[in-house]
C-alpha cells in the first residue's frame, strides 16, 4: 500500500507542474482582456457581482473575437499569396504549391484557434483548463493507437505536401488509374479520371504512382504502313510532317528536331513507324492528336497506304 502511494505521489509531481506551467501560460493571454472588463465595469459602476459578471462575459466575447480576427487575417494572407499566381499557368509549380498550402493553413488555423479560444473561455468560468488538457491528451493517445491508419494517412499527406512531389492539376497515374489532381488535403487526394469519375485516394496509400506533369513529356505517335509500301521514300515524308510541325508549335517544344525511329516492330500486316516529340507536359495528348491528323492528310495526299488487316489463305486440293 505505501508503495502505490508513493507511485501516486510521484506520478502528481509529475504531472502537477506542466499543468501549472499550462495554466499560467493561458492566464498571461487572458489578463489584458480582463483588464479590459474591469475598467468597463469601474466605468458602469456595477456592484462586485455584477461587475465580476461583466468581466468574464466581456472577456469570452473579446477572446472568440480575437480568434476570428486570427482566422480572417491568415484567410486573407493566404488569398493574397494565391492572388499572386492566378495569372499563371495551371501547371505551374509555384501556382500549385500556393493553392494547396493556402487551403492548408487556412484549415489549420481553424483546427488551432477555436480549441485555444475555447479553453481559455472556459478557464474564465474557474475550470481546471490544466486537467482538461492533460484529460484531452490522454484521450488523443488512445484515439491514436486505435487510428493508425488515420494518423499514416495524415502523416503522409504531410510529406507530400512538403516533398514538392504532386500538386493541384497535375496528372497522375494512380494502379491502373489515370486522372487530374484536384484536391491535396492531408488525409485525402482527390482525383478526377477523364471519364468524370472521381477517385478518392488516401495519402497512405499513394505510395507509387507516375506524375506526367513533372520536368517534360514525351508525345509518341505510331504509324503503320503496308509491306507493300517503299519505307525510303515514306520515312523523309514523315520526317518533313513532324519537322513543319515543330516548326508551327515552337512556345511548347523542348527540342529542336524530332525523332523519327525507323521500323520498330513487324506487325502482321503492317511496318511500324515511331515519331517521338519532346514537349512541355500536359501537351502531348493534343499534339499526338492533331499531328496524326496532319500525316493521315499528307499520307493521302502522297497515296501512302495506311494499312487494315489482312489474310492471305491457301486452299490444297487433295490430288
Amino acid at each position: 500500500m505505501m508503495m502505490y502511494q508513493d507511485q501516486v505521489a510521484a506520478v502528481d509531481s509529475t504531472v502537477v507542474p506542466a499543468t501549472s506551467e499550462t495554466t499560467s501560460t493561458l492566464n498571461t493571454v487572458a489578463d489584458p482582456v480582463n483588464s479590459i472588463g474591469e475598467k468597463l465595469a469601474e466605468l458602469l459602476g456595477l456592484p462586485e457581482y455584477g461587475s465580476n459578471m461583466l468581466v468574464v462575459v466581456v472577456t469570452i466575447i473579446l477572446i472568440f473575437t480575437l480568434a476570428w480576427i486570427i482566422i480572417k487575417f491568415v484567410d486573407r494572407a493566404t488569398r493574397t499569396w494565391e492572388k499572386r499566381y492566378s495569372e499563371s499557368e495551371i501547371t505551374d509549380p509555384a501556382r500549385q504549391r500556393a493553392t494547396t498550402l493556402s487551403n492548408l493553413f487556412s484549415s489549420a488555423i481553424r483546427y488551432v484557434a477555436w480549441p485555444m479560444a475555447t479553453i481559455m473561455a472556459l478557464s474564465e468560468f474557474g475550470l481546471d483548463v490544466g486537467a482538461l488538457i492533460a484529460t484531452a491528451g490522454i484521450a488523443g493517445l488512445a484515439v491514436g493507437f486505435g487510428a493508425q491508419t488515420l494518423v499514416k494517412d495524415v502523416i503522409s499527406g504531410i510529406f507530400l505536401l512538403f516533398d514538392d512531389s504532386i500538386h493541384i492539376g497535375d496528372l497522375i497515374t494512380v494502379g491502373n488509374d489515370t486522372g487530374t489532381v484536384e484536391f491535396i488535403g492531408v488525409r485525402l487526394i482527390k482525383v478526377r479520371k477523364f471519364n468524370g469519375e472521381l477517385l478518392m485516394v488516401p495519402a497512405g496509400e499513394l505510395r507509387t504512382f507516375g506524375n506526367n506533369s513533372i520536368g517534360f513529356a514525351r508525345a509518341i505517335i505510331n504509324i503503320g504502313v503496308a509491306y507493300e509500301q517503299n519505307l525510303e521514300e515514306i520515312l523523309p515524308a514523315v520526317q518533313e510532317i513532324a519537322n513543319t510541325w515543330v516548326k508551327e508549335n515552337e512556345e511548347i517544344m523542348l527540342e529542336p528536331e524530332p525523332t523519327v525511329q525507323a521500323v520498330t516492330s513487324l506487325g502482321a500486316s503492317q511496318v511500324d513507324i515511331r515519331v517521338v516529340i519532346k514537349v512541355v507536359p500536359g501537351q502531348q495528348f493534343e499534339l499526338e492528336r492533331r499531328l496524326r491528323r496532319a500525316i493521315k492528310k499528307e499520307f493521302d495526299a502522297r497515296g501512302i497506304e495506311i494499312p487494315f488487316p489482312r489474310q492471305t489463305i491457301y486452299l490444297k486440293k487433295d490430288a
